[in-house]
């Protein structure tokens, strides 16, 4: 991702192979998610995602499918089981929860929730954390619906709720401006 394309970069040569245009507003900091020989991308402000189908030999690419709906503002996207998940831009302070079928970019729900924010998926669980209130709910990853299995909210720290939680070895990770909290998240064996 660049500021106004995504591009494809010969790792030996540093040739370009090939660039498409993203987006209205130029600004794109989502990292693309890549998975059997299909590149999605997406980026807020009310621009478009898109999913490019790679050549065989990576040289070129060809727009498979364009959504409208998931247009993930900062906060990244995780793939789980053929399902695209994140929050969408509604704007600066707004977005919903939206997940989309990997193949095709059906919308299999779009849903409020307190606001948009970042997410990831560890343990057979996705961990979204809203940038409004600082709430993080562990949610079912499922294309029926938003279904939070539980949720807390980070009491320490100042500023935005932006970071990405991160999940590593039984423990949960929470920046919140200055301040790094750690959950201990292991079930008990």
């Amino acid at each position: 991702m660049l500021e106004k394309s995504l591009v494809g970069i010969d790792a030996e040569t540093g040739k370009i192979l090939w660039s498409d245009i993203c987006g209205k507003k130029n600004i794109n900091p989502v990292s693309p998610l890549y998975y059997d020989g299909c590149i999605y991308y997406t980026s807020g402000y009310d621009d478009e995602s898109v999913m490019y189908e790679l050549s065989e030999d990576g040289t070129q690419i060809t727009r498979k499918w364009v959504d409208d709906v998931l247009d993930n503002h900062h906060g990244g996207v995780v793939l789980v089981d053929g399902y695209i998940y994140g929050s969408n831009w509604k704007s600066n302070s707004r977005g919903n929860w939206v997940c989309l079928e990997w193949e095709t970019g059906k919308v299999m729900y779009e849903t409020e929730w307190i606001g948009k924010g970042s997410i990831t998926f560890a343990d057979g669980i996705l961990y979204c954390y809203e940038e409004k209130q600082g709430t993080v709910a562990l949610v079912e990853p499922s294309p029926e619906s938003f279904n939070i299995v539980s949720s807390f909210k980070v009491t320490k720290g100042d500023k935005q709720h932006w970071a990405h939680p991160v999940v590593y070895d039984g423990r949960l990770y929470i920046r919140h401006g200055n301040t790094l909290m750690v959950y201990n998240i292991k079930a008990d064996s």
